[in-house]
């Protein structure tokens, strides 16, 4: 059965305000397809904190991160399809893009009814539906998800599988985590280590995320979905 364009969300992420809000999301919308816009890494970040998408309109030169940077981000989340824009010429960047997890690649400037083409294209590959990214975790305990448990001092993975924290750590995921889906500055996060340790330096704070991540990754296999949110903070999304 052919994937028809209607009811699929797309996020468009592009920090030109006019290509966004003048030309791509209202094509897109004309076009068949349900379409909000962002302007930066931290604001997709946020859009998916509040609502499930499986397809994405991401350009590379973004104030906060690079477009790279956010492919890396969302193939780590599911399957879910990412074209791709960007003002550049160099083919190597065309090649990473696509290395780093893009579906497609287009230049701009882009024709809207190519672009369009281009996402219906990539949404056939996620047949029967669009695979969704997982909204930010809740309140609720749910086995499919990250949880704390035993007070907060084991972790354990969609897998199932445990791990057991340190008292810096186990401070460090219950704010992220707590927060349910948004940025929680570095400031806020010291204020609570501190309280465990006096005067916990910032570049500590660095080394504690780096190590939790292999620490993860070496026990469970999975990659902790613990963002980096550039001059801001931290992000857990999950």
């Amino acid at each position: 059965m052919p994937l028809d364009s209607n009811g699929l969300f797309v996020l468009v992420v592009e920090d030109d305000d006019e290509l966004r809000e003048r030309i791509l999301v209202p094509g897109l919308l004309r076009q068949g397809f349900d379409a909000v816009g962002v302007n930066s890494a931290l604001g997709l970040y946020r859009a998916l904190s509040l609502r499930s998408c499986g397809l994405f309109v991401v350009d590379i030169g973004l104030p906060d991160e690079s477009g790279f940077e956010v492919v890396r981000h969302l193939r780590k989340l599911g399957d879910v399809g990412v074209v791709m824009l960007t003002g550049r010429s160099d083919p190597g960047d065309q090649i990473r893009g696509l290395e780093e997890g893009a579906d497609a690649y287009l230049a701009k400037p882009v024709d809207v009814a190519v672009l369009a083409a281009t996402l219906r294209s990539v949404a056939r590959r996620l047949v029967p539906e669009v695979a969704p990214v997982a909204a930010a975790p809740t309140a609720v305990i749910q086995t499919e998800r990250w949880q704390l448990t035993q007070q907060g001092w084991l972790l354990v993975s969609p897998s199932g599988e445990s791990i057991k924290l340190s008292a810096n750590e186990r401070l460090l995921l219950t704010v992220v985590m707590d927060a349910a889906g948004v940025t929680v500055e570095k400031e806020r996060i010291l204020q609570q280590l501190c309280g465990a340790e006096h005067d916990f330096d910032p570049h500590r704070l660095e080394m504690l995320v780096h190590r939790l991540r292999r620490k993860v990754q070496t026990v469970t296999g999975d990659e902790l979905p613990l963002l980096t949110v550039r001059g801001t903070g931290y992000l857990f999304l999950a």
